[in-house]
C-alpha cells in the first residue's frame, strides 16, 4: 500500500515503538470539521485523558487545523496537503500511532461513557477483529451484507427519498455476514496494519465494508462493544449543502468499486448497467412532474442532473486513484 503523498506532522514528535497491550490511540479524519471538531476532541480528552490522539487533516480550507491545534496542543497533526480519501487518511493516523489498539472516531461523532473495567477486558482478547462501540439510538451497531437488490435500490429509487426522511438502519439478521460502519471503530493495530487497512482504492464510502469482508475472510470476528458508547451525527463534518451529489456519486461509485473487487468484473458491468438505465428513467419522470409545478420533484429532477453530470466527469477525468475498476466499468455507460 503506497503511502499518502506531501504529509506533513506537525506536532507530537515521530512515531516510536509500539506501547504495551491494552494501549489505546485515537485517530480522528478531518477535512472542513471546524463546525464539530471541537466537540470531538472534548469528549475524547474526557473519555480517553491518557490516550495519544493522532488527527490527519485532509486539505481542509477552513479553520479546522488551528481548532485542532488551539483545543489538543499535544495531539499529533499530520497535513495531508489534499483529501486523500478517508480509508488512506486513517491508514496515515494508524501507521504514525503507537497504541496497540486504534479508536477510529468520526469528527461529527463524539465518545459519551466509557467503562473502564469492561474496557480493559475487551482490549486483552485475542483475536480482536473490528469491534464497534454502541453509539445512541443503534443497539446494535452491526449490519446484515445487503443483496445486489438491495443495493441498487439504495442508489437508485432511494434517491427520490426527501433529505428529512432519515433512513432507519435495520435490525442485524443473524444469518447474514456482518459489517460495521467506521464512524467509530475499534481495532488492534497489529491486525489491521497486517491486513493492509483500508483499502486505498475507496475514497469515502464502501471502504468499512471492504474491511469487515476482509476481516471476515481472515477468520477474525466483527462485533459490537457497549463499554465505550458515544453519538454520531452523519454526515456533519462537512456540510450538507446543495444537492449532495458529490457524495452520492461516491457512493456508487464505491459500491462498483466493491462488487468488482469481491464478485467479478462481469457482475460489476451489470449493477452499473441497471443503476444507470434507473437513475436516467428516474431523471425523465421528475423532469415530467416537474413540469406540473411540483417543487420537489423540480429537486430531485436537478439532483439527478447533477449526480449524472458528476459521475461522467469521474469517468472522464484522468484521476484514477479512486475507484479505478469503477470508472472503468462506467466510463461507457456515463
Amino acid at each position: 500500500m503506497s503511502p499518502p503523498r506531501r504529509t506533513k506532522d506537525i506536532g507530537g514528535g515521530s512515531p516510536g515503538t509500539v506501547a504495551p497491550p491494552g494501549t489505546i490511540s485515537v485517530v480522528v479524519v478531518t477535512y472542513d470539521s471546524a463546525a464539530c471538531v471541537a466537540d470531538c476532541l472534548a469528549s475524547v480528552r474526557r473519555a480517553f485523558p491518557d490516550a495519544e490522539l493522532v488527527v490527519v487533516d485532509n486539505g481542509s480550507h477552513d479553520d479546522t487545523v488551528g481548532i485542532v491545534r488551539a483545543a489538543t496542543p499535544h495531539a499529533r497533526v499530520i497535513e495531508t496537503g489534499e483529501n486523500i480519501g478517508f480509508g488512506r487518511a486513517c491508514n496515515a493516523g494508524a501507521e504514525a500511532a503507537r497504541g496497540s489498539h486504534l479508536l477510529f472516531i468520526n469528527p461529527d461523532s463524539v465518545v459519551d461513557e466509557v467503562d473502564r473495567g469492561r474496557l480493559e477486558s475487551l482490549l486483552m482478547a485475542r483475536p480482536f477483529g473490528l469491534v464497534a462501540p454502541a453509539l445512541k439510538g443503534e443497539c446494535d451497531r452491526r449490519r446484515a451484507e445487503n443483496s445486489w437488490r438491495g443495493e441498487y435500490f439504495t442508489h437508485t429509487f432511494e434517491t427520490l427519498r426527501p433529505r428529512e426522511w432519515r433512513a432507519r438502519p435495520r435490525p442485524y439478521n443473524e444469518a447474514k455476514a456482518a459489517w460495521v460502519s467506521g464512524a467509530i471503530l475499534l481495532v488492534a493495530r497489529e491486525e489491521f496494519l497486517g491486513l493492509g487497512g483500508f483499502d486505498p482504492r475507496f475514497f469515502l464510502y464502501y471502504e468499512d465494508r471492504d474491511l469487515s469482508h476482509r476481516y471476515r475472510d481472515a477468520g477474525l470476528p466483527v462485533r459490537n462493544t457497549d463499554s465505550i458508547r458515544g453519538r454520531h451525527v452523519a454526515g456533519s463534518s462537512s456540510g450538507n449543502n446543495g444537492f449532495r451529489a458529490r457524495p452520492m456519486a461516491w457512493s456508487l461509485l464505491g459500491w462498483i468499486q466493491y462488487v468488482s473487487i469481491h464478485e467479478g468484473e462481469q457482475a460489476a458491468r451489470r449493477a452499473a448497467r441497471a443503476t444507470f438505465v434507473t437513475l436516467r428513467v428516474l431523471r425523465l419522470g421528475m423532469h415530467s412532474l416537474a413540469a406540473f409545478r411540483w417543487p420537489r420533484a423540480t429537486r430531485k429532477a436537478q439532483q439527478i442532473d447533477e449526480l449524472l453530470r458528476v459521475l461522467a466527469e469521474r469517468a472522464s477525468g484522468g484521476d484514477t486513484r479512486f475507484c479505478p475498476d469503477a470508472l472503468r466499468v462506467i466510463r461507457k455507460l456515463a
